[in-house]
């Protein structure tokens, strides 16, 4: 399916805990990540409608997060509580747990699991058996920020039998680069994203490429279809080759 795509992570109401006053007050917030408007944010506004028109926002990066935490319930509250560097705090309670823990969730990806040792990635495992086909349809992803490529932003991912095909959007045709399936180190997916380990003979060179995108589980399962369908033509290739030098060692005199 077709996915019109923006940086918006999250949005809704929270309530913000005053720094002085120390009372919550209802407004709309919106969760953005790393784009070409901006770096990943949280946009505070009194209401939906001020967030529709763009007006009377307050705006805090999340460039410089230590942590991002839950606290014990307190008074019908469900807090969540970022702490930046330089040990300042900005505290807001949500109206369930449910709506608290996927704030948390998301913060928590979007300002701590960039970094690669802290994704949970898998390597390619033969527990699932995929049959090898074609898959003509290209995700609309958005490419974070990486130091291994100058490129980040909107674009196509396409998945082939032989490699992952990165497209530019506005441009038909217009290849940004590719991955061979082969030199895929790790991949891995979460509800809102999808990340690969590429090695050093990528075209990038070595590096994790992480994407935002709705459609996670599905393009995990593609990739993991093809490049099961890839070892398993390399197993046939090993066994003909055998089989071909095991005869030939039967005619030798």
């Amino acid at each position: 399916m077709d996915l019109c795509f923006n940086d918006i992570v999250k949005q809704g109401y929270v309530h913000f805990r005053s720094k002085h006053l120390l009372i919550y007050r209802r407004c709309w917030l919106v969760l953005r990540t790393a784009s070409s408007e901006g770096p990943r944010r949280l946009e505070q506004f009194s209401n939906e409608q001020a967030a529709n028109s763009h007006c009377c926002r307050k705006v805090t990066g999340l460039t410089k997060i230590r942590t991002v935490a839950r606290r014990p319930r307190e008074t019908k509250k469900n807090p969540v509580v970022l702490t930046f560097n330089d040990a300042s705090q900005m505290v807001f309670a949500c109206d369930s747990e449910l709506e608290a823990e996927e704030w948390f969730k998301l913060l928590h990806l979007e300002c701590l699991e960039n970094n690669m040792n802290d994704l949970t990635l898998e390597k390619p495992h033969l527990m699932n058996k995929y049959t090898r086909r074609e898959h003509k349809e290209q995700f609309h992803v958005f490419l974070k920020p990486s130091s291994c490529m100058d490129f980040y932003g909107e674009c196509l991912l396409q998945i082939s039998p032989d490699a992952l095909w990165l497209w530019d959007p506005r441009t038909p045709g217009l290849k940004i680069t590719s991955w061979p399936l082969r030199s895929l180190r790790r991949y891995g997916r979460g509800r809102t994203w999808f990340t690969f380990e590429a090695g050093r003979r990528c075209d990038s060179g070595e590096g994790l490429f992480t994407f935002q995108t709705l459609e996670g589980e599905l393009i995990y399962q593609r990739v993991n279809a093809e490049v099961l369908a890839t070892i398993k033509q390399e197993d046939i290739r090993v066994l003909r080759w055998q089989e071909m030098r095991q005869q030939s060692d039967d005619w030798k005199p």
